[in-house]
């Protein structure tokens, strides 16, 4: 390790951060009940004040709706994050945790799980291509109707 003015300098051991089972689904609750209130509240006739929304231009509304349905899947992630570890739990703790860790690293990564939904497609006989271009097409009748 090499000195600076008598100090050791980096790099140094940091331990890796420990994630259990308990800890992500108790994130995951926490995160799922606020992303359901952040839901709720862009979706509803009313603003965050409690006071009824004044009229709002199409884009003004758009953007609240994709701002709500945004939120819906954060909740609906962290809120089957923590059913599914959850089960896992009743089976096998051990296994939760382990599960919960490796979970927690894919997610942080971002880039994952792009790529295995490909891989898994194809290990399962399915066409990733052909099922991409049919969305694709259907983007395209909804952007057209």
């Amino acid at each position: 390790m090499t000195e600076l003015a008598g100090q050791e300098t980096l790099p140094a051991d940091f331990p890796a951060p420990v994630i259990t089972a308990d800890i992500l689904i108790n994130k995951s609750i926490t995160e799922g009940l606020a992303q359901l209130e952040y839901f709720r509240i862009h979706l509803s006739i009313f603003d965050e004040a409690g006071n009824r929304r004044q009229e709002e231009d199409d884009a003004q509304k758009n953007l609240r709706i994709a701002k709500g349905n945004m939120h819906l899947f954060s909740y609906l992630l962290d809120s089957v994050i923590a059913d599914v570890l959850q089960q896992i739990q009743g089976v096998n703790r051990t296994w939760a945790d382990k599960a919960a860790a490796e979970l927690e690293d894919k997610l942080e990564g971002g880039d994952y799980y792009p790529e295995m939904l490909w891989e898994w497609a194809r290990a399962r006989g399915l066409d990733p291509e052909t099922i991409t271009e049919k969305a694709k097409a259907r983007i395209q009748d909804k952007d057209t109707q």
